[in-house]
């Protein structure tokens, strides 16, 4: 018989890799994950590859950037002032490049929408960000810091979704996730998340209260949250159920 763990209570796409997500009431699950998901990044010009991963420290300044999807495909990005440009504007690239100091291109992705193990979506419980608050100095643990596409409330304060790895979920009527692994953190987490503030804290507790190895051969790192794969396609929604 199936078990209910939780109900989704909220839901992210994050349209450019490293900006701030998009809430979403509801969502498209596709093989690649929330459909829009992770479908953009800033590029060095020269190379091709993302200059966050080029260049970690800029992950700090691109988080202070939103994006969101539009009802065209494109893509609306929101700088700290205010101002902002369009992935379809001429401009774009310029606005961007300035914003940072550097040259960049906004372009596809790229890596798959893929961010661990071939699992493109990434889940997060509230009985997790229940513990990791409770040890925290500042007594909170926003989910906005870890990124994840879908917060499931299932009560409690532990680490819910540890149990999942290696099982199918169905969440609401017809789409079906297999946990693959459990999300190993870095320093992401600690930085200011538009108006959140640094945190140094919300990596320190994962690294004390659940680390582990996020699959097999790997070495014990700090875990919070999990990646699954996509088995059956449909939509989710806020106040889905989720069930083993």
């Amino acid at each position: 018989m199936d078990t209910q763990p939780g109900t989704v209570t909220a839901l992210w796409r994050y349209p450019v890799k490293a900006m701030l997500g998009q809430r979403l009431r509801t969502a498209d699950l596709t093989a690649r994950g929330l459909a829009g998901d992770r479908r953009l990044a800033l590029l060095d010009p020269d190379s091709g590859e993302s200059v966050t991963a080029l260049l970690p420290r800029l992950y700090q300044t691109v988080l202070g950037c939103g994006a969101a999807l539009d009802e065209q495909g494109g893509v609306r990005i929101t700088l700290p002032d205010g101002a902002g440009t369009h992935s379809t504007a001429p401009d774009a690239d310029a606005v961007l490049s300035a914003y940072l100091g550097r040259p960049v291109t906004l372009g596809p992705a790229p890596v798959p929408a893929s961010l661990f193990l071939g699992a493109p979506v990434h889940l997060i419980t509230t009985a997790t960000l229940e513990r990791l608050a409770a040890e925290n100095p500042r007594g909170l643990a926003e989910p906005e810091r870890y990124r994840p596409n879908l917060l499931i409330d299932t009560g409690g304060d532990g680490f819910a979704e540890n149990d999942w790895i290696g099982r199918e979920l169905r969440v609401g009527e017809k789409a079906v996730l297999r946990v693959v692994a459990g999300t190993p953190r870095c320093a992401i987490p600690t930085m200011a998340h538009g108006t959140l503030p640094r945190d140094p804290e919300a990596l320190r507790v994962i690294r004390r209260t659940n680390a582990f190895p996020a699959a097999p051969g790997r070495d014990p790192e700090p875990i919070a949250g999990v990646y699954a794969e996509v088995v059956r396609l449909g939509p989710v929604a806020e106040g889905d159920p989720v069930r083993l």
